[in-house]
């Protein structure tokens, strides 16, 4: 007999998967922004187009947690959703240029969070509890958005301005939540939250790919290939291991649904920030290496390749320590032995070298890791 459905833990949906796929074009589209940019500001701009890539995924994940998506009507709205989310990515590479695309962006972004602030509100009508949670957070929201939506209107020198402000407001947004009672189911969130760092990963693995394809295939490329498949294969096996079941284990042993709320918002919520854009820094790191694989990397390429797995495993130390008040001392060793290895070897070798070297810390790190913790908690 098939189980009553209230015995049937939550899992992650099929249109939560199909979402979940226009995100690998924006997360494409991030590493393009960084890769044809290398200044400060090109910092900048990747980083604040991170942030509200993120926070639109983030916002989709907590209400697909807490209501049934499953519903025809609303399956309609979120499949409109996807499609304005799919061409706000298309027009990533030029928000900040031009006065007519920032603006495109600005609706086509509104529109998707928008929509998911919708739905978010109207799955909960039979929860009050949960509702009251909501409405401290969705004031707060509202004016994010407009901020958002008058950097699409204002001249390109203010736009940086006004999407910053609006990053400052996201912040303010999740502590104002902090005094509401939010519901999350732990194995749902967890899994929500490793297939995004999956998809990470996966654009990673694309990029080099691809790369390597246009650059032509030769000796030196596919040895670059290899070492950076082995250092994105590392960084898989630090998070899928051990730690997304210890994640998974943290969030459902708390009782208390403030608590928990709390727990989801530091673990994942904003926990993961670093640890996705780790992986899009690595991914332009690799295309460098790629692009001159016998010449030592530039100035941009050295910072991407000790800046891109430090913020990775950055993300696991701070988390661990929010979750459990104990520091990871393996990773957060490997952290700093990942940076020196790569300010020293990435312009003293060849890019080859440079990326092999950083991929065998990374795999040394999870390594040491696997002796000392069980894969399922």
């Amino acid at each position: 007999m098939t189980a009553p459905v209230a015995d049937v833990a939550k899992r992650v949906g099929f249109l939560e998967l199909f979402f979940d796929l226009v995100f690998v074009f924006a997360v494409t589209q991030l590493v393009g922004l960084l890769h044809d940019d290398h200044s400060a500001a090109g910092w900048g701009r990747a980083a604040i187009m991170l942030w509200l890539v993120w926070w639109a995924w983030s916002q989709y994940a907590w209400a697909g947690n807490a209501i049934d998506l499953d519903r025809r009507s609303t399956r309609v709205w979120v499949l409109a959703a996807t499609g304005a989310m799919l061409a706000a990515a298309a027009v990533i590479p030029d928000a900040f240029l031009g006065h007519g695309d920032g603006l495109l962006f600005a609706l086509l972004y509104v529109a998707v969070r928008a929509i998911g602030l919708g739905l978010y509100w109207s799955g909960l009508a039979g929860e009050p509890d949960h509702r009251a949670a909501l409405r401290t957070y969705l004031p707060v929201q509202a004016l994010s958005l407009g901020l958002v939506l008058a950097g699409g209107i204002a001249d390109d020198g203010w736009r940086v301005g006004f999407w910053v402000a609006a990053m400052a407001v996201d912040l303010a947004s999740v502590v104002a939540a902090g005094r509401g009672e939010f519901h999350v189911d732990p194995a749902h969130f967890a899994e929500r939250h490793g297939l995004i760092v999956i998809i990470a990963l996966g654009e990673s693995v694309v990029a080099a790919g691809a790369t390597a394809t246009d650059i032509g295939i030769s000796s030196s490329v596919m040895l670059v290939l290899g070492v950076a498949f082995v250092g994105i294969a590392g960084l898989w096996w630090c998070y899928f291991d051990w730690v997304h079941a210890a994640m998974e284990h943290r969030l459902s042993g708390e009782p208390d649904h403030r608590r928990r709320g709390h727990l989801a918002r530091d673990l994942f919520t904003l926990g993961h920030i670093p640890i996705v854009a780790g992986t899009i820094v690595f991914a332009a790191a690799v295309e460098e290496a790629l692009a001159h694989p016998s010449d030592g990397l530039d100035t941009f390429g050295v910072t991407a390749l000790a800046l891109g797995p430090a913020l990775y495993l950055a993300g696991f130390v701070v988390g661990n320590l929010r979750a459990t008040g104990q520091l990871l001392v393996t990773r957060t060793v490997g952290l700093v032995a990942v940076v020196v290895t790569a300010l020293l070897a990435g312009a003293a070798l060849p890019a080859t070298a440079a990326v092999g070297a950083v991929a065998t810390v990374v795999v040394v790190i999870a390594a040491v890791e696997s002796r000392s913790h069980p894969v399922a908690v």
